[in-house]
């Protein structure tokens, strides 16, 4: 399906949602905003206690065992954009420069929207639908981690939130844990009686030192986040704390690396005298599909039907489908080409917002 002609319709729908400042937890008016849009079109929408919206389209088509999709996408952004005026010029929606334009989500938001409302001023028939908006992406995943998939009809899920050009595939996303050291040594006063104390200052920087950093291989990062502790100049350490993460395509990778960093660790503080005690918390569970599986398949179609070539790549960057995967909802990344995103340059091109709603338009379809 073509939605080009409604393409003046898709960006004053982009704009209005740009407009309304929707970092959490003040997502509410945003919501409001999108589910009236909703429920015109024939939605079904309810709203569960974190403040999802999850939205289910009965469908039109006479095969009623038509199987629902699932689009998934983010109302938040990563900062307060209160007053911020968005500007269409050569091409593409900015932010004016006094906050980001939040493009991110908002741009996956008024294509899955506009697709919604397209297909119904159309009357073309179609399968079941259900879309899902949630809130505090940005800021942990909070919705998504706390949306209950049960009530879900869909076999398959979508989230378009990804940077590169639209009919982009991401097939993996990364396991990603942030760890927590705190070193224990011994104080003393370090003009009167060094030779007294077990510094874990320097055990946290000869642990640091001695392993490797940034990228370890093509599918894994790690890097050293915060590093504080001690008291006062002349007083041996007797306390030093640092935060790490790994990331990692590769799930073995990505442990045997956190056990390789807590071990050096360890053996650090132990030949200084010292312990060692550790928090792991896990911020996203990773997935992978190949690009033979059902679900990227529907989503090639999809783009091809859109007129795009499908293109496969995998992101180090998380989503909500890194939660809904780990829910046990098999769910897919696409791209979305906006640019600059977390940022004040941020931008959406008018082409690429035209051709992801395009996109929706045709997974919504089963094209």
């Amino acid at each position: 399906m073509d939605i080009v002609n409604q393409s003046e319709r898709l960006l004053e729908t982009f704009l209005t949602l740009c407009r309304i400042n929707s970092f959490h937890p003040d997502e509410a008016e945003v919501m409001r905003v999108l589910r009236t849009r909703l429920t015109q079109a024939g939605v079904e929408v309810t709203k569960d206690a974190s403040g999802n919206l999850l939205g289910y389209w009965p469908g039109t088509l006479e095969r009623t065992a038509a199987e629902p999709v699932l689009l998934c996408a983010h109302v938040d952004t990563i900062l307060p954009t209160p007053g911020m005026e968005p500007v269409v010029r050569d091409g593409a929606v900015w932010s004016d420069g006094s906050a980001v334009l939040g493009a991110d989500d908002k741009a996956a938001v008024a294509a899955i929207v506009g697709a919604i409302e397209a297909i119904a001023e159309s009357g073309e028939a179609h399968p079941p639908v259900e879309v899902l908006l949630t809130v505090g992406e940005e800021v942990g995943h909070i919705g998504s981690k706390a949306f209950d998939v049960g009530p879900v009809r869909s076999k398959i899920a979508f989230v378009p939130d990804s940077g590169g050009p639209v009919g982009q595939i991401i097939l993996a996303s990364p396991w990603a844990r942030h760890i927590t050291v705190k070193f224990h040594g011994c104080g003393a006063h370090a003009g009167i009686e060094p030779e007294n104390g077990r510094s874990a200052l320097l055990m946290a920087s000869r642990a640091i030192a001695s392993l490797p950093w940034g990228r370890i291989d093509e599918e894994t990062t790690a890097n050293v986040g915060t590093i504080q502790g001690g008291d006062a100049p002349n007083v041996v350490a007797a306390e030093a704390e640092m935060t790490f993460e790994v990331r990692s395509l590769n799930e073995r990778m990505h442990r045997d690396h956190i056990d390789n960093i807590l071990s050096t660790c360890e053996q650090v503080a132990a030949a200084l005298d010292g312990r060692i005690e550790h928090h792991a918390s896990i911020c996203v569970t990773g997935f992978r599909f190949e690009e033979t599986d059902p679900i990227v398949e529907r989503a090639k179609s999809a783009i091809r039907g859109a007129g795009l070539q499908p293109r496969c790549t995998v992101s180090c960057g998380g989503s909500d489908a890194n939660e809904l995967n780990a829910k046990g909802l098999p769910t897919l990344v696409l791209s979305v080409a906006y640019r600059d995103i977390h940022s004040n340059r941020e931008s959406m091109p008018l082409d690429q917002l035209d051709a992801l709603a395009n996109v929706c338009a045709a997974l919504m379809l089963g094209i």
